[in-house]
């Protein structure tokens, strides 16, 4: 009878135990949403693309997890303790120099968030943005800390938005109007440099990935950068989509006085190499003017505010610089 009374005990016990941890972790019930208790710390409610979180008033641990991120939160004078930064590409992100120091920087495979070292680092907040990759781990990622996901596959990755959301999520609005009207002044001085010239140029600016050549149009990151200087040649000033991707026997219709192009790997420069070969690369106005430039493929795809000064900078040294 003892034996039967103790195992009634210990599976009641059990059931307990599974039904607390049962609630405590349904997703139905997102921490971030919930209002804070009276012994909690002071915090602020925050709209985000997945609702609302009730975020720390001064956050000191501060987590992002991606570069896109990473970027905004650095440009607006906030250092967090860490950063992932899941993606493929072969670079160094030569943008960051200098500005991550004391930030713990995490590469790995895109699309992998290592829970349990997020969960040592102890943020108070987790930004990200909007992304399928992110998407799939909300859940577990709101339960560590308030997490802010902000707007990015609905504006197809609209960096100048994702800096102002970033700022209006930390309420210094005024600093991203300070650092949008830097990069529109150099925008200025650049336009200032070229009108020395006997004409604009029409510029463009294509990439190699899986072999393939890959044409910027207006709405991708480079096209919106030489499209605000007025550089982007009109072929592809449409509304169509954001990268167009050419066979080579469309080299010719580039029709670009100048051109950049960036390897998105390492290997993809055999790919360049192998195309500057090629008959209908001597075509090309841009190769006929010696005017075709290889470029950073993270500073001309970067989808960030120091991403587009460098672009500034590789537009001056190339098309202002180079002639002096």
């Amino acid at each position: 009878m003892k034996k039967v009374l103790h195992r009634l005990i210990y599976l009641l016990c059990l059931g307990v135990v599974a039904f607390g941890l049962t609630f405590a972790c349904s997703p139905s019930r997102d921490q971030n949403a919930r209002s804070p208790s009276p012994s909690a710390e002071p915090c602020r409610i925050v709209q985000h693309v997945r609702g609302e979180s009730c975020i720390p008033l001064k956050p000191k641990r501060i987590v992002t997890l991606d570069f896109n991120s990473l970027a905004a939160v650095l440009a607006l004078d906030i250092k967090p303790i860490s950063s992932w930064i899941t993606t493929e590409i072969e670079a160094e992100f030569p943008y960051f120099e200098g500005k991550t120091n004391g930030v713990e920087i995490v590469r790995g495979s895109s699309g992998q968030i290592n829970l349990e070292k997020l969960l040592l680092l102890h943020p108070d907040l987790i930004v990200v943005i909007s992304h399928p990759v992110f998407e799939r781990v909300y859940q577990q990622l709101s339960h560590i800390a308030p997490t802010i996901v902000l707007p990015w596959v609905e504006t197809k990755g609209d960096w100048k938005h994702h800096l102002k959301e970033t700022a209006r999520v930390f309420e210094i609005k005024a600093i991203a109007g300070n650092v949008m009207e830097d990069y529109y002044h150099r925008v200025e001085q650049l336009k200032g440099l070229l009108s020395d010239l006997q004409s604009l140029p029409r510029v463009s600016f294509a990439y190699i990935a899986s072999g393939r050549l890959v044409i910027a149009r207006q709405k991708s990151f480079a096209g919106g950068v030489l499209n605000d200087i007025g550089l982007l040649n009109p072929l592809f000033e449409d509304s169509g989509d954001i990268d167009l991707p050419i066979s080579e026997e469309l080299l010719p219709a580039i029709d670009s006085d100048v051109l950049f192009i960036a390897p998105l790997r390492k290997d993809d420069n055999s790919v360049i190499e192998r195309l500057q070969q090629k008959p209908l690369w001597s075509k090309l106005k841009a190769a006929q003017n010696n005017q075709v430039y290889v470029v950073d493929f993270s500073v001309w795809r970067g989808l960030n505010i120091f991403a587009a000064h460098g672009m500034l900078d590789d537009l001056e040294k190339y098309l202002v610089r180079q002639g002096e």
